[in-house]
């Protein structure tokens, strides 16, 4: 089991930050290598994310359901899926939650998340993952202050 436990600063307003991360294709734009795929009958969407291992690249397709809570601004991400070779199976969930930094007009963005591997690529992903959650929760960072940045324009 992998932990993450992040905290994401952004410059813009807490309902700023909240309109994009209750928005799918908005937080996928934010996420490096990832696709969005159709929303299902049940509410959840099929999704695609490439993750790059040192040599490694590994693409994995799953299933993810969204609950949010806009009063709160609290939000809860489930997935289950499976890489392109079907050997190895990830399940994560996440919560984050959108608060007012001490700066005014700023964000920060908690973001608690488990993610189970198990599989043929279970030792790769797991050993690689610190550096590559470091490395894409820093782009992702700086691709939600953008997409603030623009809808504050």
């Amino acid at each position: 089991m992998i932990e993450i436990n992040e905290r994401v600063e952004v410059p813009a307003a807490p309902r700023i930050v909240w309109d994009v991360l209750s928005d799918p294709r908005a937080v996928v734009d934010c996420v490096p290598g990832a696709q969005l795929g159709d929303r299902l009958e049940d509410g959840s969407y099929d999704t695609t994310l490439t993750v790059k291992f040192g040599p490694t690249k590994v693409t994995f397709r799953a299933k993810v359901a969204l609950e949010l809570d806009g009063t709160a601004m609290i939000g809860r991400v489930s997935s289950r899926g499976r890489d392109d070779q079907g050997g190895t199976r990830v399940k994560t969930a996440m919560t984050f939650q959108v608060v007012a930094g001490q700066a005014p007009g700023s964000s920060v963005v908690p973001i608690d998340a488990q993610v189970e591997i198990s599989g043929r690529l279970a030792w790769v992903v797991e050993s690689g993952a610190a550096l590559v959650v470091k490395r894409m929760s820093g782009e992702f960072t700086e691709r939600l202050a953008a997409r603030c940045a623009k809808a504050t324009a």
